[in-house]
């Protein structure tokens, strides 16, 4: 009978035990946990403008128990320090999982989103994650009107990206294709794209043509289909059959031959982009081989006035197809981007035309050498007479033409001299270049050069203010 009343006594004390574990007794210890927080995804609000939306997934105790339940959760948003958004949401049950939604999202910057959530008993723990939302449009604004600038090397092609060894367009050139550089390529706020070509554009044999020419636009290259665009920081994307900047035939990995099917949307990788004043630049590269890589120059903005002198200091424009050499049918030699580090004591020399007819050449310690010169590689030297800027010039600016003065007096490349090139000619007391263009965005003046070095051969100097 005794142990009866002990076993019942035992199974009695557990049986409060239990009970005290499901809270139902106060005065005895029992251990209660925070509840646990997940946070999901942000699957929107990243842009600026997006509606910000991540989801937050709850857990307290035991379906069931009696311990406690969820109670409430809290939110803050913050930049900086500062409070942008905040909320809080009721919480019931063991398990929730709740959406958080910021209308209209943020700016573009870093945000941290912090919770915390409790349970019925106060308990709470805390959780957040770091986010960063990015511009709706990139920093440079590529809306407006956009054509081919008119400067040497603004259509190149070769085997990398800025390079122009399989053709890059001289001046002369420019001048032919003149009905291909005023077609106008519109990028509208909305998101459209359009072309105008007005009555002509250029055209090649692919397009059914007996020969390269100006001619009267051909569809679906010719401006009349609807186009839309979208771009990056980085990357430029047009579709619509038809549409292109630059030439017509090039798309993403090939050149349309007759008969092709025009590509429904093409994307070009934006390599670099400018704004002085008014004037925007932008240059676009597109592979369409392996080993070949178009680029194109576009200009937007108030055409460059012309610049009323060249007085002051100048050097080579640091840019591909800076100094070119063919002879209007094709292209010899044209510098590539790489050339503006890997011959940076050249892109370093500076040319002073003086107020007062005097030109001098700052070479530094080093300059471009080549083996006409006695060296056994091109490689940068030491400046060589008579080509160091050590002696006496002087310069003439009349109808066009530039002449400069003094024997060693030159731009960019001494071998080019009028006539020839050196050493297969005597070095000469003076040399004279044709001035193509002379303009101003009224930050920088731009200077175009060309000089005849024997039949059509003609080497292209392209110069900015320094």
């Amino acid at each position: 009978m005794k142990n009866l009343i002990q076993n019942g006594l035992l199974v009695l004390f557990s049986a409060l035990i239990i009970s005290a574990c499901d809270n139902g007794f106060a005065d005895i210890p029992i251990v209660d946990t925070a509840p646990s927080i997940q946070l999901g995804a942000i699957t929107s609000g990243t842009t600026e403008d997006e509606d910000f939306v991540i989801s937050v997934t709850l857990k307290d105790a035991v379906e069931g128990s009696k311990i406690s339940s969820l109670g409430e959760l809290d939110y803050v948003i913050t930049s900086g320090g500062a409070s942008i958004a905040s909320g809080k949401e009721v919480l019931t049950g063991w398990t929730q999982t709740v959406t958080i939604r910021v209308a209209g999202g943020f700016p573009a910057g870093d945000y941290n989103f912090d919770v915390t959530a409790r349970d019925s008993n106060g308990n709470s723990s805390v959780d957040n994650v770091s986010f960063t939302v990015a511009p709706a449009k990139p920093a440079f604004d590529i809306t407006g009107v956009w054509s081919m600038e008119q400067v040497p090397g603004s259509l190149a092609v070769g085997p990398g990206p800025g390079t122009g060894d399989f053709f890059s367009i001289n001046a002369g050139q420019i001048t032919t294709r003149a009905c291909f550089y005023d077609d106008t390529y519109t990028f509208e706020p909305d998101g459209t794209f359009k072309i105008d070509m007005g009555d002509a554009t250029w055209l090649e044999p692919w397009q059914g043509v007996n020969s390269d020419a100006c001619g009267t636009p051909i569809a679906p290259f010719d401006g009349k289909g609807s186009y839309t665009y979208s771009y990056s920081s980085t990357s430029l994307t047009l579709v619509g059959v038809g549409a292109h900047v630059g030439l017509a035939k090039v798309f993403n990995n090939g050149e349309l031959a007759a008969g092709d099917t025009p590509a429904n949307q093409i994307t070009y990788t934006i390599a670099d982009q400018s704004q002085t004043g008014n004037v925007k630049r932008m240059t676009l590269h597109i592979q369409v081989s392996p080993g070949a890589w178009w680029t194109f120059k576009l200009i937007s903005g108030a055409d460059a006035p012309a610049a009323t002198t060249i007085e002051g200091n100048w050097k080579i424009a640091p840019e591909a197809g800076a100094f070119v050499v063919g002879d209007g049918n094709q292209v010899f030699f044209s510098n590539p981007l790489s050339d503006v580090t890997g011959r940076d004591c050249l892109f370093d020399d500076i040319y002073t035309f003086d107020a007062n007819g005097d030109f001098s050449i700052e070479m530094g310690n080093s300059t471009w050498l080549e083996p006409w010169q006695g060296v056994s590689d091109p490689t940068c030297g030491t400046p060589l007479a008579p080509h160091d800027g050590a002696g006496t010039y002087t310069y003439e600016l009349s109808g066009g033409k530039l002449k400069l003065i003094g024997t060693g007096a030159h731009v960019v490349l001494p071998k080019a001299v009028n006539g020839g090139e050196l050493p297969n000619v005597p070095v000469p007391n003076e040399v004279t270049y044709d001035v193509l263009s002379l303009t101003s965005d009224g930050t920088t003046k731009r200077m175009v050069l060309e000089i005849n070095v024997g039949g059509s051969v003609r080497w292209t100097f392209t110069l900015v203010s320094a």
